[in-house]
């Protein structure tokens, strides 16, 4: 039996320090007025939780007085947290579109990147809730095969912008396809 003729094998190693670095990349920022909508959600968490406390306090014996006041207190804490969270989330999200790829930043104390290449990319979505339309900024959601929901969601973008983001991947993915 004759082997087959197979053509020559070759893996070279890759230079890992010539990788583009999407660190470098210009990121655009996300809107201000996310920011508006996330303090709104915290504030109406922590009046519910403060109503909660005091209907507490009113119908609870006086024993129990000084847990509910530490429990406000350590709601209060988390409460100043959270303002200050979503204050550095905003600053530090930002999104940026190149060639082959979408780039998603987010966090600050747990800074979490997404790099997502368009030939991955199924399809995607501009979203706007009602407080959204408020605020006049929308979310792109970006969906890859086998996920159960949206691999990258960019909120905080102006509606018109996000139309076109969501306009230039879909040209993308379609040229990829």
């Amino acid at each position: 039996m004759d082997p087959i003729s197979t053509p020559q094998f070759s893996n070279f190693e890759v230079d890992v320090a010539a990788l583009p670095r999407y660190e470098e990349v210009e990121l655009h920022p996300i809107s201000k007025k996310y920011l508006v909508k996330l303090q709104i959600g915290t504030t109406i968490s922590f009046l519910i939780f403060a109503v909660g406390l005091i209907v507490a306090y009113k119908f609870s014996s006086p024993e129990f007085h000084n847990y509910i006041i530490w429990a406000g207190v350590f709601i209060l804490l988390i409460f100043g947290w959270t303002v200050f969270n979503n204050l550095m989330y905003v600053k530090k999200s930002g999104y940026a579109l190149r060639e082959q790829d979408i780039i998603f930043k987010r966090g600050f104390l747990f800074e979490r990147t997404t790099v997502v290449p368009f030939n991955r990319i199924q399809h995607v979505s501009v979203e706007r809730s009602f407080l959204d339309k408020m605020l006049k900024i929308s979310t792109v959601k970006v969906f890859t095969a086998g996920g159960s929901g949206s691999d990258v969601s960019v909120p905080g973008i102006k509606p018109q912008t996000a139309i076109s983001v969501k306009e230039e991947i879909s040209g993308r993915i379609y040229h990829h396809a």
